[in-house]
């Protein structure tokens, strides 16, 4: 893949781990199209957290990163499609709790083994201790965007 970044950001990983993520969804999307399964990749990721336990609405727009609104919209039409259920919850009337129905399980059970196929496809050609290095290496930099995100935050409080 031909590299068409600025030179300012030459030798940076951002750029790269943004581009190859927006490929990543648009092949995951693309063979949702092309198989006929009735989701996008966020409704897939939704039905992922969800499965085997309840979860709060809020812990939903945390794992999705979208606003509240957004996430509303998207379980929404899970819900028209029967793949979820929300209800408010017993011990706290404020908080949605959303589950996953017997169809919301099937659908995701029968689109796993494409996902695992995907996974495995974009993994060729890369072997175990590359995939180590790159595991270690994103690690670090998720640690390094927590660390800026909580030293804004303490700035702004």
């Amino acid at each position: 893949v031909k590299s068409d970044f600025p030179t300012f950001v030459k030798g940076v990983l951002t750029p790269k781990i943004g581009k190859t993520a927006k490929l990543i969804n648009i092949m995951m999307q693309t063979h949702f199209n092309v198989k006929g399964i009735p989701l996008t990749k966020e409704q897939f990721v939704v039905l992922l957290c969800l499965e085997g336990e309840v979860k709060t609405q809020s812990f939903l727009t945390l794992i999705t990163e979208r606003d509240k609104g957004s996430l509303t919209r998207l379980i929404q039409s899970l819900e028209r499609k029967k793949y979820v259920i929300r209800r408010v919850s017993e011990e706290d009337n404020r908080v949605n709790e959303v589950e996953l129905t017997p169809k919301g399980s099937e659908i995701l059970e029968s689109t796993k083994p494409m996902m695992k196929n995907l996974f495995t496809l974009l993994q060729e050609g890369i072997d175990k201790n590359e995939i180590e290095v790159v595991s270690r290496v994103m690690e670090k930099m998720q640690c390094n965007a927590m660390k800026e995100i909580e030293r804004i935050e303490e700035v702004k409080n």
